[in-house]
């Protein structure tokens, strides 16, 4: 599908939103938030910043922006990404090619004949609105979880995974990992890398309403020596905007009940040494650390990791 994005822009006081006029169709002459197209290469947050900023002169130091919902339209082979964000302090407007314009959040947003998309834009309004009052979290997007499947890998999954990937280690290894190769992954190769192997060895995804919202790939048959650990995690993430929604723990225990049913006997698990939000949450679902530490090489540079045994025999 093609990756569109629209960015709902807050003033600080959060009783306007910015607009575009649209100087060309579709919506031609219409009210409609800013956006644009994911490029090949991008991840969907750079991608949101970009479109942003070309558009309106508004930065990442100006504002923050977060990964909302997404409208999928599948007869039009179209994934829209709704982004927003609160300014964080007043910004002078850069317009490119259409014209912008702050709009009181008010019934006015109703007029079909002035706003674009049929009624989605108060709908999207009133929905971040209402998770703002609600005071679910202003920087990460809960989910119920209701309809959480962990199922098999699928082809059409690998890019949701890449984005994943890029987007956590950006965020949560910032200040473990050097700034250079965080701003140097690679979104392209990364994916022709999955399409390859994506489907040798054992990889399971999260999956709520169509959205990939976690992975793990692990391996049944590994050997090291002088111990009985016969399995291993060798990767497992979640969208760090979806962190504390229970998704690693169903993922993890997937993997256990797998292993069991395998007869396996004990499972590793490896995280960097400075990862401590990873380590904590290893302990808590029951690992036990490792007296042996072993290093992960980059671009020539080495990082101290730790592991995590669990007893998968005693898994219940």
């Amino acid at each position: 599908m093609r990756k569109l994005n629209l960015i709902v822009v807050f003033n600080k006081k959060l009783d306007k939103v910015l607009f575009c006029i649209r100087a060309k169709e579709p919506y031609k002459g219409m009210y409609n938030f800013v956006g644009g197209k994911v490029e090949e290469g991008e991840t969907n947050d750079e991608a949101a910043y970009r479109e942003l900023f070309e558009e309106t002169g508004i930065s990442k130091k100006d504002i923050e922006l977060d990964h909302f919902m997404d409208l999928n339209y599948f007869k039009y082979e179209n994934n829209l990404q709704v982004y927003y964000g609160i300014l964080k302090h007043d910004v002078i407007l850069v317009e490119e090619k259409n014209k912008l314009e702050w709009v009181t959040i008010n019934n006015e947003l109703l007029n079909i004949k002035k706003f674009a998309g049929n009624y989605n834009i108060p709908h999207i309004i009133t929905q971040i609105k209402v998770y703002l009052k609600n005071g679910v979290g202003s920087n990460s997007l809960r989910c119920t979880c209701d309809n959480l499947i962990i199922r098999k890998v699928k082809y059409e999954d690998i890019e949701q995974i890449v984005d994943i990937n890029i987007k956590d280690w950006k965020r949560v290894y910032k200040g473990i990992i050097d700034d250079e190769i965080l701003d140097n992954l690679n979104r392209k190769e990364k994916i022709k890398k999955w399409r390859e192997h994506y489907n040798i060895g054992n990889v399971i995804v999260a999956e709520e309403n169509g959205t990939i919202l976690g992975y793990c790939r692990y391996d049944d048959n590994v050997v090291y020596e002088k111990t009985d650990i016969d399995s291993e995690i060798i990767a497992i993430y979640v969208d760090c905007d979806k962190l504390g929604n229970g998704i690693g723990k169903k993922l993890l225990e997937y993997v256990k009940a797998d292993l069991k049913n395998k007869n396996k006997d004990k499972m590793v698990i490896w995280c960097l040494e400075k990862n401590q939000n990873a380590r904590k949450f290893y302990e808590k679902m029951g690992g036990n650390l490792l007296s042996k530490e072993k290093y992960f090489e980059i671009e020539g540079k080495k990082y101290k990791e730790v592991g995590y045994v669990y007893n998968i025999k005693d898994n219940e």
